[in-house]
């Protein structure tokens, strides 16, 4: 039977449309990823003052947090049944165990990669050489970024549909995720002028906590959730195995 023909991915129309839809559903982004922000906060105190001999404990317990959340929000964004659903959406399954796998696997080799780097050069790194490290990186991981809604979505993991489909909107891909990058960067410098007027008028404290407030429990859900459905529209258009319900 032959495959259903998919849609050409547009990055930059992916991350309008994610924006849109965040902005669309953020109370049930809010309700959702706040609580798993919370938790990594804690786990964060936890390592710091408690569990400060547990070497990589939070980078493996934050991968499955934050699975626990990626997981809604790629079924959220996807699926109509998700979003009409009465309950919470936030389990830890199967899914989030593959997805949080998937993540721990791709860290383990980041790391790898990044000592292999660091010996290769006698240990001397430069703002040169760790910008092309993280190029390298990105030719490596953008490829396979479909792997994790396929995962969310309990579709087959087809890597060389995957990586074609990267590999065809590659530039304009690149290009979307730098804008992205300076809109974040952006909008965080937003929030810290006003902090920086608390700070003059000496509520130094004042400006901390509400910095804190702000860039923790707003703007970082929001990103989280703009990066996800942007992922979701992309493997929606470009390397879904089936159509998928419209988002409205």
């Amino acid at each position: 039977m032959a495959r259903p023909q998919t849609q050409t991915a547009r990055p930059a129309a992916a991350l309008l449309d994610a924006f849109r839809f965040v902005i669309a559903h953020r109370w049930p982004c809010l309700v959702r990823a706040v609580p798993v922000i919370v938790m990594t906060g804690l786990i964060a105190w936890l390592e710091t003052n408690i569990l400060a001999s547990a070497e990589y404990f939070r980078l493996v317990v934050n991968d499955i947090l934050y699975a626990i959340f990626a997981v809604y929000w790629h079924r959220y964004t996807l699926l109509e049944e998700a979003r009409e659903s009465p309950e919470s959406g936030l389990h830890f399954g199967l899914r989030e165990i593959r997805y949080a796998g998937a993540m721990v696997g791709a860290a383990i080799v980041t790391l790898v990669l990044g000592k292999l780097y660091v010996v290769s050069n006698g240990g001397n790194v430069s703002a040169a050489s760790v910008v092309l490290f993280v190029g390298l990186l990105l030719l490596c991981f953008l490829p396979l970024m479909f792997v994790f809604p396929a995962i969310a979505l309990d579709q087959p993991i087809r890597l060389v549909p995957f990586v074609r489909s990267v590999i065809d909107m590659f530039l304009p891909l690149l290009g979307v995720m730098l804008l992205a990058l300076v809109a974040v960067v952006g909008l965080y410098g937003l929030i810290y002028l006003p902090m920086l007027l608390l700070v003059l008028l000496k509520w130094p404290e004042m400006a901390g906590i509400l910095f804190y407030l702000l860039s923790s429990f707003v703007i970082m859900p929001f990103v989280l959730a703009v990066g996800i459905s942007f992922v979701s529209f992309l493997y929606r258009d470009a390397a879904a195995g089936e159509p998928f319900t419209p988002v409205r």
